[in-house]
């Protein structure tokens, strides 16, 4: 139009120039402001990834600490190394805290311990084992080894990390921007999840065993308790106490764990139990299933690095 334009004169050739301008303007505006949006929202989109990959990150993080209390039983309150098991006959252990795993208290009140203070060099290295790089035989092997107290396995159950992860899903806004690997990923977790948690349901009242064994070292306190029309509602602590052997006078004491019980067998809380040997191949199995798809998570885009903002901490899943 442009060219015929020209060609012509008088106030149809000015007409005819303006509509030719137009028409070549108005497509470069409108492509030049899809690629100036194309680039404005891709950081935006990025930011978005990130951020379901965290939130995903969290709800895994949340089924690997459950998934550690399962195989390393009342170990799983003390780093690698923290505490000596001493033998006193019959069935009976002596716990012992190490020095360097105690928690003291500086001249403000604030807490530390030597272990993790730079000047402090007495040898005490001792890595955290990776649980998610165990294989079934070293799960297997574990399960027949493990042992819990009460206070751990009386409320042993996955229905929150299932509802949490249940409505990642269901987030389009989350799912939307992961890749096939990763949804492939999440699907297999929540359904490796589901099979343990079902599990766990139906052998509830035979899955764990007490024993005769008895572990000195541990105690608990019932902080608040409330009756309600189910039962009685307890806040519960378990704590490492240090007795002095002649007096039995306290001599330290440390608070692992703290959670809410509903009807809490307050006679069994302290006492050992072990997994039912007629369970041990398919709760292995379960629970391989479950660190496999951890597993296969870090294998992925999103890695093994979760900001976890309730602690406010970066941590490696």
């Amino acid at each position: 139009m442009y060219i015929f334009a020209v060609n012509l004169s008088g106030d149809i050739k000015g007409l005819l120039v303006d509509i030719a301008a137009a028409l070549i303007a108005i497509p470069v505006i409108v492509v030049t402001y899809e690629l100036w949006n194309d680039k404005s929202h891709k950081a935006l989109n990025e930011n978005v990834y990130r951020y379901a990959e965290n939130e995903m990150g969290r709800a895994m993080l949340e089924i690997k600490a459950q998934m550690e209390m399962l195989l390393e039983g009342y170990c799983v309150y003390f780093d690698a190394g923290d505490v000596v098991l001493e033998d006193s006959g019959q069935g009976n252990y002596i716990l012992r805290m190490k020095d360097e795993a105690k928690i003291l208290y500086d001249e403000d009140g604030t807490p530390y311990q030597r272990k993790y203070q730079v000047e402090y060099d007495g040898g005490f290295e001792a890595d955290e084992p990776d649980i998610e790089e165990f294989d079934i035989g070293t799960v297997f092997s574990i399960i027949t080894d493990v042992q819990y107290l009460g206070y751990q396995i009386c409320d042993v159950q996955f229905e929150g990390a299932i509802h949490r992860l249940d409505e990642l899903i269901k987030n389009s806004f989350i799912m939307e921007r992961m890749d096939d690997e990763e949804n492939s990923v999440i699907i297999h977790l929540l359904e490796a999840l589901s099979m343990l948690h079902s599990f766990v349901e139906q052998h509830r009242q035979d899955l764990f065993l007490r024993t005769d064994i008895e572990v000195q070292g541990f105690a608990w306190d019932l902080l608040k308790h409330r009756n309600v029309i189910s039962g009685v509602v307890g806040l519960y602590r378990l704590y490492y106490r240090e007795k002095d052997e002649g007096s039995e006078k306290l001599v330290y004491e440390q608070a692992l764990d703290e959670k809410v019980m509903m009807d809490a067998e307050e006679n069994n809380l302290v006492s050992v139990y072990i997994v039912n040997p007629d369970y041990y191949t398919i709760f292995g199995d379960l629970i391989n299933e479950v660190l496999s798809s951890i597993r296969d998570w870090r294998r992925t885009n999103a890695g093994s690095v979760v900001i976890d903002f309730d602690s406010a901490q970066i941590r490696r899943l």
